[in-house]
């Protein structure tokens, strides 16, 4: 078993160019290697087809993979051949030739992985052929599907119970991001998976930040959520497809590369466009729930719900598309009651037995008490999935902002009463009206009421705020009314419970426009791209595009963003240094390697260059002191050079004549990986024959004529090798004494 997971492990690093397992990886790659069976509930961008694709390459025989949409076939099979492994797909959308090649393939041990429908294997001429092909592993993706407690309840799914007697002493494994105990219940005696072990993993993704309000003016304020993230790829999602289309057409108005995307498109129309949005950076989709799944585009940097989900499981799945690669993400949603009530409604006139019917409407209210709740939104969902000890995430809107909440029980009487009176023949605008008596037109009949006007304390948009959250809550209930909702009293128990003081009704304050800001300006500065790398990595996300071009791939299955990120950042000058990188596998080294050395060379003097140019005319205040101090000094006819670029690197000064490099470092040198950062950059130098002086920035503040003096005794000592000198932040600067001592 040791082996078999050392072997699993030379996979990874060799085949898929990543260095170790992440979270349960490896526990569910030892179950399989092991011959045994397993359920495996992984987050979104955690992993999960690693889970199978490793034991696949280690048993000998073919690993049938389930998977409910071509799309999501097609990617990851693509990214397989990328990296070198044999895989195909077996789907309605191949020609009969290529199905029967692709079968030649099976039976001749060629491949490794076939890809193929649930409804596929409803074929008994596939099952039959399959029953000759020797079998390492089946693995079921999105098994949640067949789950009718489930988001994406898919009645194919079902059949696959039957696979364990079709294929008895095959291991099984099914995957999902999202299910609750429940929907992993049925899914393990849905898929006759009792006795296998169940791998639940945290449902928490540090990098991506959650945010919600209340719906106003949905369109524009989408436009806006759009506008503020120029050039980042994002899903926008729509309850309907008319929805859908009109939001397309006003994002491309403002000039976004944006289009519509749902069911109502013609199938080739529709595989055009998710071709389109998987090659293009920047693109964004406006699409209805008929699009996502699988969708394995690792660079997805928002995803907004126009319309939210309908339960907290098909929330976590579609939020989830963003940030797959790890760096920074937001999920956006903007909601209203009219959204809770048409999920309601929907949810009432399916026709669906009674005990199912009540759970979904359940997770309805679930879901709409996170997005109005008053705490961390992530710990909210990580709880929903029964994480009971999650922790605050520190990064979703309510974190970053804490949002209080108000005792709005009287208001709330009030309301509930004018309610009543009103007898459930108005909307919300009229009920405000009452309450603030300016109705127009009153007769006396409502004027003599004890509830006209009795709302003066509060302004019309709070009152209008406050109906929203009683409908929240079920104490208000809202009948569409052909487009005219009316709306009345909800659950008699409940409403009696708040006239009688017994439970109290609490209001949140309404979030502000800084904190949009701010979340957004927090999302920029995470980018995870440092200012002097951007060039770089547009520069290789531009081979990138050409080379996904050439080969008519999606560009995130040559390189995904974040190995495009590390390679401008470590700039890596041989084959040796590139592997080093994060998924940067032997194939991928054999067949890339080369182009993006040759990208790196071409690229790094104009932007070296360009950056020395920038710093230069923005230096810290303590390198502008000190070059003040230093230029006008005699240096012997040496020469001193401020911004200098050199390889890959800008010195803050450098005299060439004694091959001398000086460093001020601010606050920034003493925290995170930076002190690393400076020792590697160091050792560069040195090997290029230059010794380097560092000097905190609050020792030139101090006493910039000491620190000066300093430099040109070294400067003008060039004697013997000067050795680099490196001080404790904020310790007393320590240069070399006059006589040529060095300084340890």
């Amino acid at each position: 078993m040791a082996a078999d997971l050392d072997q699993a492990r030379e996979i990874l690093r060799r085949v898929f160019g990543h260095a170790e397992f992440r979270g349960l990886q490896g526990e569910v790659i030892g179950e399989a290697l092991a011959g045994r069976s397993a359920l495996a509930v992984l987050p979104t961008g955690g992993g999960k087809s690693l889970c199978y694709q490793i034991p696949a390459l280690v048993r000998p025989g073919l690993a049938l993979v389930v998977s409910p949409l071509i799309a999501l076939m097609s990617d990851q099979v693509e990214a397989l051949k990328q990296a070198g492994v044999a895989a195909a797909r077996m789907d309605s959308g191949l020609e009969p030739h290529e199905r029967e090649a692709t079968w030649r393939r099976v039976e001749s041990g060629e491949l490794k992985l076939l890809y193929v429908s649930p409804e596929g294997l409803a074929s008994e001429v596939v099952l039959r052929r399959l029953r000759h092909v020797p079998l390492s592993l089946i693995a079921i993706d999105e098994a949640h599907c067949v789950s009718q407690w489930g988001h994406d309840f898919r009645p194919d799914y079902r059949a696959l119970g039957r696979l364990a007697d079709l294929f008895p002493g095959i291991p099984r494994l099914a995957l999902t991001a999202t299910a609750d105990a429940r929907t992993r219940a049925d899914i393990r005696a849905e898929l006759r998976l009792e006795d296998a072990r169940e791998f639940v993993a945290s449902f928490a993704r540090p990098e991506l930040a959650l945010n919600a309000e209340r719906k106003i003016r949905s369109g524009r304020r989408v436009a806006e959520l759009v506008k503020a993230r120029p050039g980042r790829s994002g899903i926008v999602y729509a309850g309907t497809r008319e929805g859908a289309e009109t939001l397309a057409e006003e994002l491309a108005g403002h000039g976004v590369a944006a289009k519509a995307y749902h069911a109502g498109l013609d199938k080739r129309v529709r595989a055009e466009r998710l071709a389109w949005f998987l090659a293009e950076d920047g693109a964004v989709m406006v699409a209805t729930i008929a699009f996502g799944m699988g969708i394995d585009k690792p660079d997805v940097r928002f995803v907004i719900h126009a319309d939210p989900p309908a339960s907290i499981e098909a929330y976590w799945q579609e939020v989830g598309r963003a940030g797959r690669d790890g760096a920074p993400a937001e999920g956006i949603t903007l909601y209203g009651p009219a959204d809770m009530n048409w999920a309601l409604r929907r949810i009432a006139g399916r026709g669906l037995p009674d005990e199912v019917r009540q759970v979904q409407v359940r997770k309805v209210r679930q879901l709409y008490a996170m997005l109005e709740g008053l705490g961390c939104r992530a710990a909210a969902v990580r709880r929903y999935f029964g994480e009971t000890e999650a922790e605050p995430c520190g990064v979703c809107d309510i974190c970053v902002s804490p949002v209080e909440g108000v005792d709005a029980t009287e208001a709330a009487q009030k309301a509930l009463s004018a309610t009543h009176r009103l007898a459930g023949r108005y909307g919300r605008g009229r009920i405000v009206d009452h309450l603030l008596g300016k109705t127009r037109e009153v007769s006396p009949a409502e004027a003599a009421l004890s509830t006209y006007g009795v709302g003066g304390d509060l302004k019309a948009a709070a009152w209008r705020e406050l109906i929203d959250q009683l409908l929240f809550e079920g104490l208000l209930v809202e009948d569409a009314n052909d487009g005219r909702p009316l709306i009345g009293l909800g659950d008699a128990e409940a409403v009696r419970a708040v006239y009688r003081g017994e439970r109290r009704v609490l209001m949140r304050r309404a979030m502000t426009a800084e904190r949009e800001g701010r979340a957004a300006r927090r999302t920029r500065a995470a980018e995870g791209i440092e200012p002097g790398d951007a060039a770089t990595f547009e520069t290789l996300r531009a081979w990138r595009r050409e080379e996904a071009r050439r080969q008519s791939v999606p560009p995130y299955v040559i390189f995904a963003d974040r190995t495009l990120a590390d390679i401008a950042r470590e700039r890596p000058s041989t084959l040796d240094a590139l592997t080093r990188i994060g998924g940067v596998g032997q194939v991928k080294l054999a067949r890339y390697g080369a182009a993006v050395l040759e990208v790196l060379r071409a690229e790094e003097p104009p932007s070296i260059i360009d950056r020395a140019r920038d710093l230069r005319s923005n230096m810290s205040t303590p390198e502008v002191l000190l070059w003040t101090h230093l230029r006008g000094r005699a240096l012997g006819g040496l020469k001193l050079r401020r911004q200098h670029p050199i390889g890959r690197y800008v010195l803050d000064f450098y005299c060439p004549e004694a091959r001398l490099v000086i460093e001020i470092d601010g606050e920034s040198h003493g925290h995170g990986d930076q002190p690393q950062r400076d020792e590697i950059r160091d050792a560069w130098l040195r090997d290029q024959g230059l010794e380097v002086l560092r000097i905190g920035a609050a020792d030139v503040m101090r006493d910039v004529v000491d620190v000066a003096d300093g430099i040109l005794r070294i400067i003008g000592e060039r004697g013997p090798p000067i050795v680099a000198h490196r001080r404790s932040r904020g310790s007393p600067a320590t240069l070399p004494p006059a006589s040529g001592g060095k300084s340890e």
